[in-house]
């Protein structure tokens, strides 16, 4: 038994480091997530930032933590980022402050359907849908400085796809 950091890892194969690895990797993608909402929406950078980051590093979150790719899971990550993408770039038409920000945030959970349809991840497709859709709904609602706002939806997106290995 090999203790690092007060964490042990047993000669079985390092579950519990590789676990702590897979939460680190998350809360970095997920800051770098909020990092790339928050500037393709800032005007001072290309809105591609946003529309392109965002999924970008949920896809490759998602793909690290998942450890397979096949060709129906590579055309999942393929069609998950681009209804990903249009739902970061969709403005839904509803006024903001009332309907705006739950729209967005289903929007993003049901961008993730063609993975739960490839994998069978329902249960985890369900709990991410109910988390993403409230936590963005709820943070916007009551998060007043715009700047903190952003980057809190950009992180929750990221941060929920460990969700859909449920």
């Amino acid at each position: 038994m090999i203790s690092l950091m007060g964490l042990t890892r047993s000669p079985q194969g390092g579950r519990c480091l590789q676990s702590v690895n897979k939460i680190i990797l998350t809360l970095v993608l997920s800051c770098a997530s909020a990092i790339a909402y928050r500037a393709g929406g800032s005007g001072h950078f290309p809105r591609q930032a946003r529309i392109i980051g965002v999924p970008a590093l949920s896809m490759a979150l998602l793909a690290y933590l998942t450890g397979q790719i096949g060709l129906w899971l590579a055309l999942a990550y393929f069609l998950s980022f681009g209804a990903m993408a249009g739902a970061i770039s969709a403005y839904w038409g509803l006024d903001e402050k009332k309907w705006g920000y739950w729209a967005h945030g289903l929007g993003l959970s049901l961008a993730m359907a063609h993975y739960a349809f490839v994998t069978g991840h329902w249960v985890g497709f369900a709990i991410r849908t109910i988390v993403l859709t409230v936590g963005i709904t709820l943070w916007s609602q009551f998060t007043k400085w715009d700047v903190l706002e952003e980057m809190g939806r950009g992180f929750l997106i990221t941060a929920s796809i460990p969700l859909l290995l449920l």
